[in-house]
């Protein structure tokens, strides 16, 4: 039962581009209950916003790794 929310909120929180929307996918776990999976995309939210704030890091200058 889990599992489905779990694809139906991926799935529907994807865009027309095929990126997903980290705030929709938030909303839509909550909505279904999954709300350590909701915390978990909140910080990765918040993990991607600071990272912008600091600019590239070192890393993406060996994109193999």
């Amino acid at each position: 039962m889990q599992v489905t929310a779990l694809a139906e909120a991926l799935m529907g929180s994807r865009r027309a581009d095929g990126a997903i929307s980290l705030q929709d996918l938030k909303i839509r776990l909550s909505r279904a209950g999954l709300e350590e999976f909701a915390r978990a995309v909140a910080s990765l939210k918040q993990r991607r916003a600071l990272k912008n704030q600091n600019g590239p890091d070192g890393d993406d200058k060996r994109p193999w790794f």
